[in-house]
């Protein structure tokens, strides 16, 4: 992790704004690094941390400086194409093995300069500082797995990985966002650029920025995506292979660990390949891999240990909800804020605390997350090659992946063809559940209208529904939706509290791309089959049981009602609390007697599940403003 500044006026040095020890510790609140190290000039400042995982992540001084040129880099991340990279600066294999990956990144920018981000394939934040040129030059992975903020004004550039550090800047002013806490109370404040204060903005995924002296600055969008499929009327086994490859590709290169190995289980087949391939790799997995799973649901302990057993993982973890109680969200609420700088947008981030802290108890600094599969290489394409087939008048090829027998298969596809050109503004299922939620915000009418919230709640209800093509949905709709980077910072963040690093094998570029490259008629099968490709890729590692599960249902989650009988009761005690003691900016935003109402109702008991669901949301996003903003106002 780091932090740096660039000032902009000669009089202001750059360490006059900076009080070291608090950046440090904003850094790593509860974790300390295995390494620290501080480099400043009269306008630049430049921090970073380290913690060990591998030779390549050893550097012996930080941050990594040049002796020729005096260019100084911050690296926080990990490169998967070391070997590539050092033919192309045509360095020696013997060169390459004593080079860590910020020194090879260092080589890199030598020869690339601006260029560099394209070069270099992994998941990373950087920043490189030119005290020559009195510039910075910052940049950020393809999808957003490691987070960049920064705040330019007209006196100086100042950027870290996380919010908090910027919170510990001096003289840095910071304005909480009204409209922002008003979309975060409907659940609509995720942003791939916004935070929660005015003036702090994050880099954006695939994007780098240069900022030189005078505070002029470039920015630049250095990744994308290729929509580039060719034209199928018949399946290829060789799509298969090179999915395949690189999906074991994409699993092999992040296992890069001197210690043992964590991996996420949910029962799913997007978690249960990557388990089961790490389990393949390491042979007998031993000491060296441990299972970590959230089991809710009717089946999920079943499909989450039929991984495990196949694959003869010894070490297996499975956590059941635990009771609600205002200390623990108190001190959830404490971590998460203290390690991100404001409230949390996207909760899987604090969700996974119980797994960080068994990894941190049993020295496990990798942890490997299956998040991905829906969004991008195992996406459910059914509805979406339906209509795209149609449109090319493929009626064969629709035929042949309708689900049901011949009479059914008949009618699905003549309310396909009478309905296909009506396609709805909106996702139906998403509509209803929009729909239903909204009476149950607590923001003000003037308040709503104000920003117009309402307008952009209801626009997230849209989901798939626009979309006539499946790579169509994935590049517009899934790959740059905001909830992607606020859960890859969020649980890049959380995990980093507690010393471990996560690893998403889905999202590697390669496979991505390799994924939207392969025609749609490779991932539908016949009569219907969904997410196809994928589990024909995994068939025979994963447990047959795993692989083809006919939908994603686990049964409904066990203890519902006793959530809506018992945990309500401790939600109504902590929305009184926090209702009592509501923060003046929020009490310009809520409705004070559609609150109360709600914790009255929720008192008398008797809600159904989702009304439940709904009032501890609001309770915990009220929670969440509270203690940010009486926070904010005591620094």
């Amino acid at each position: 992790m780091f932090a740096g500044l660039l000032s902009f006026l000669p009089a202001l040095t750059a360490a006059q704004t900076v009080d070291a020890s608090a950046i440090s510790a904003a850094l790593s609140p509860f974790h300390r690094p295995d390494l620290e190290g501080l480099w400043q000039s009269p306008r630049l400042w430049l921090m970073a941390q380290r913690v060990d995982n591998a030779a390549a992540s050893r550097d012996t001084q930080l941050p990594c400086r040049c002796a020729e040129t005096g260019v100084v880099l911050a690296f926080w991340g990990r490169l998967d194409n070391r070997a590539e990279l050092a033919a192309r600066l045509d360095l020696l294999p013997d060169t390459l093995q004593t080079l860590t990956d910020s020194q090879l990144v260092m080589a890199a920018w030598h020869r690339w300069q601006e260029s560099l981000p394209e070069q270099l394939l992994g998941d990373f934040a950087l920043a490189l500082a030119d005290p020559l040129r009195h510039q910075v030059f910052l940049a950020r992975d393809a999808f957003g797995v490691k987070p960049l903020y920064y705040v330019l004004n007209a006196g100086l550039l100042a950027f870290a990985t996380t919010a908090a550090a910027l919170r510990r800047i001096e003289g840095l002013t910071l304005t909480p966002d009204p409209e922002w806490m008003a979309r975060y109370l409907a659940g609509i404040s995720m942003s791939r650029e916004a935070t929660a204060y005015r003036e702090i903005v994050k880099l954006p995924p695939g994007h780098c920025l240069t900022v030189d002296a005078s505070g002029s600055e470039r920015m630049r969008r250095w990744f994308r995506l290729r929509d580039d499929p060719p034209a199928a009327r018949r399946r290829d086994p060789r799509w298969l292979q090179a999915y395949r490859a690189l999906l074991e590709q994409a699993i092999r290169c992040r296992m890069s660990s001197e210690y043992p190995l964590g991996t996420e289980n949910s029962g799913g087949i997007d978690s249960a390949a990557i388990t089961a391939y790490l389990a393949r790799f390491l042979g007998e997995p031993g000491d060296r891999l441990y299972s970590f799973g959230i089991a809710v649901c009717e089946l999920e302990p079943a499909y989450i240990l039929a991984t495990s057993q196949a694959s003869r993982i010894v070490h297996n973890y499975l956590i059941t909800a635990s009771p609600v109680t205002e200390q623990n969200e108190l001190e959830k609420i404490q971590r998460e804020q203290s390690v991100l700088g404001y409230p949390e947008e996207h909760g899987t981030g604090s969700s996974g605390m119980p797994f960080y802290r068994e990894c941190a108890l049993r020295g496990i600094r990798t942890l490997f997350s299956g998040f991905g599969g829906d969004e991008v290489v195992s996406h459910n394409e059914g509805q979406h090659l339906r209509l795209e087939l149609l449109d090319h008048h493929h009626y064969g090829l629709l035929w042949n992946i309708l689900p049901g027998n011949l009479l059914t298969r008949g009618l699905r596809l003549g309310k396909l063809l009478a309905t296909s050109r009506r396609r709805p503004k909106y996702n139906p299922g998403f509509l209803a559940a929009w729909n239903a939620r909204w009476p149950h915000q607590l923001l003000r009418a003037e308040v709503v209208k104000r920003w117009g919230i309402h307008q952009a709640y209801m626009e997230t209800a849209r989901y798939d529904a626009p979309y006539r093509r499946g790579n169509d949905f994935i590049l517009q709709g899934l790959v740059d939706a905001p909830y992607v980077a606020c859960r890859f910072e969020s649980c890049t963040l959380m995990a980093a509290s507690y010393g471990v690093e996560y690893r998403w094998p889905l999202w590697d570029t390669r496979l991505v791309q390799q994924y939207l490259s392969t025609p749609g008629l490779e991932k539908t099968g016949p009569r219907g089959v969904q997410r196809y490709l994928h589990r024909r890729a995994i068939d025979g590692v994963v447990p047959a049981l795993v692989t083809w599960k006919p939908t994603k249902d686990m049964s409904p989650a066990r203890g519902s009602q006793e959530f809506a009988d018992n945990d309500l009761h401790s939600w109504v005690e902590m929305a009184r609390a926090q209702e009592a003691r509501l923060h003046p900016a929020l009490d310009e935003l809520i409705d004070r007697d559609k609150f109360c109402q709600e914790i009255e109702n929720a008192k008398k008991g008797g809600l159904d599940l989702m009304s439940a669901m709904i009032f501890a949301r609001n309770t915990s996003a009220v929670y969440q403003l509270n203690h940010w903003l009486h926070g904010s106002d005591a620094d």
